[in-house]
This record gives C-alpha cells, structure tokens and sequence, in this order.
C-alpha cells in the first residue's frame, strides 16, 4: 500500500510539471530532497527527467550514492545548507565549528566557511549561501579561489556523516505515508 500510494503522489506531480513545460510555463523541471530511490522512481516514468535536485549537501552531509544517481542521469546536484545551516533555527553550527574543516581553514589561510563552499564546488555541485552581509558575501565568493588538495578532500570525506535537516515533522502513524525516517529518505539516512 505504501508504495502505490507514494507513485500515486508522485506521478500526478510529475505529468504536471511537464505539461507545465510542454506549455512553455517554465524552462525545467527541478525536484529538491529526493533520496536516489525517489529519482530512480520518478525516471521510471518521467519522459523528462529533472534538470537539477536541491537536497542538504555538506561536509559533514556528503550524499554520495546520490551525487553518483543524479550524475549517472545528468541530473545537477544543488547543495542547499552547504555550511550546515548556523543561524537558522533548524540548523548547526556543527560544520563551521568541526576541528578538521577549521584546521583546513587554518593551512590554507582561508575560513571554515570557505573550505566547506570549496568543498561542494569541488564535487560539482552549486551551493545555495543565504547572507545579506556584504563582508560574508564576498568571503564566500573567495572560496572559488580556494585550491583543496588530496589530503583535505580525503579528510573531509572521512568526517561522520550527519544530516541536520532530518525532517522529523513529515512523520506520524496516521496521515503521512511515511513512518519512520528511515523510510522517509529511502533508507539513505
């Protein structure tokens, strides 16, 4: 019943955002927070798959099979939260604050934000920074300058892996097609 009923929410959507782009109503068609078990469903009866996921990507949250799903379809990932969201009430400062990205920052003169923006960059991803500060908007466009070698991409991808943005809310027993978090990200969390 799970199944039927999540491809009986997603395929609707899915045939209307191509209509939409068969009338010319928008240019693509995006998705954001679908785990590879999600594109894989949606590609198993879009005629048009999704230029592009928005999904939590950082350093401490790699997405990897995903990143290796989407490029395997020409999919682009868009890292939204790519410094862990601080400042948010959802987020973490768990990424700016981590030893390893700060002693990164350290070598190579650069800030802890810097180094987890180059990070995703450096994975092929376009990274999604929320700032109205001038000084911080220009300390993050630093971070295409930026060079990471080997040994810290290698340390990077050695960090625990922890998704912040869990999405708790999404789950109850009665309404929600979605019991656990597990279930909810596809067994990918």
């Amino acid at each position: 019943m799970k199944k039927t009923l999540r491809s009986w929410i997603l395929k609707p959507h899915g045939l209307a955002m191509e209509r939409c782009l068969e009338l010319g109503l928008c240019r693509t068609i995006g998705v954001s927070n679908f785990s590879s078990k999600k594109i894989q469903r949606l590609l198993d009866f879009a005629s048009v798959p999704p230029a592009v996921n928005q999904v939590e990507m950082h350093p401490m949250w790699r997405q990897s099979k995903l990143r290796e799903v989407c490029g395997e379809h020409k999919i682009h990932v868009s890292a939204y939260s790519p410094l862990g969201g601080p400042g948010n009430s959802w987020g973490s400062t768990a990424v700016v604050e981590h030893p390893i990205i700060q002693a990164i920052a350290l070598k190579h003169k650069a800030t802890p934000a810097q180094v987890a923006l180059k990070w995703g960059l450096s994975k092929g991803a376009s990274v999604i920074v929320k700032s109205f500060n001038q000084e911080r908007i220009r300390e993050n466009m630093a971070s295409f300058n930026l060079k990471l070698d080997d040994e810290d991409l290698i340390q990077i991808d050695n960090l625990e892996e922890w998704k912040i943005m869990r999405g708790d809310f999404l789950i109850n027993q009665t309404t929600s097609p979605y019991r656990t978090l597990e279930d909810l990200w596809d067994y990918e969390i």
